[in-house]
């Protein structure tokens, strides 16, 4: 999966074959379960939100991308983004969404938290969190960016 290629690539995911490092394969694919299938109105919002804000109003080409692929460094990003800017009673309200996949806001947090030093450290070394994102992807077997 290519987040988790980017997340080592980065030197921010745990030891292969750890409980830590296990927890993060667990919760990269349950929030991809989460975003893509969760009917729960707060969890689509956070998305929508994340998606728009990004994208200065126009968020349907990455929410159409994510549907059909999978994850992307562009959603990757915005839920970080919009992460950070949520209030801790907002952040409250997706909860029982994320529950129902058997996840919970401290397993999200941490993801984002991931993310976040995933893309300061590829920063600081001169690369693009988007640019070692589609190249790991296209890596993948089928793989596309």
């Amino acid at each position: 999966m290519a987040v988790l290629a980017m997340l080592q690539d980065a030197d921010v995911l745990p030891p292969e074959g750890t409980p830590d490092a296990n927890r993060v394969i667990k919760t990269v694919i349950q929030f991809q379960s989460v975003f893509l299938k969760s009917g729960d109105l707060a969890v689509q919002a956070f998305l929508s939100h994340a998606l728009t804000a990004q994208r200065d109003g126009d968020a349907n080409e990455a929410a159409s991308r994510f549907r059909s692929a999978g994850w992307t460094s562009d959603v990757l990003e915005a839920l970080s983004d919009q992460w950070v800017a949520t209030a801790i009673d907002q952040r409250e309200r997706l909860a029982p969404g994320f529950r129902q996949f058997n996840v919970s806001l401290a397993n999200f947090d941490s993801l984002m938290e991931l993310i976040g030093k995933a893309r300061t450290a590829l920063e600081q070394r001169g690369e693009n969190m988007h640019q070692v994102f589609a190249q790991r992807r296209r890596e993948m077997p089928g793989g596309t960016q």
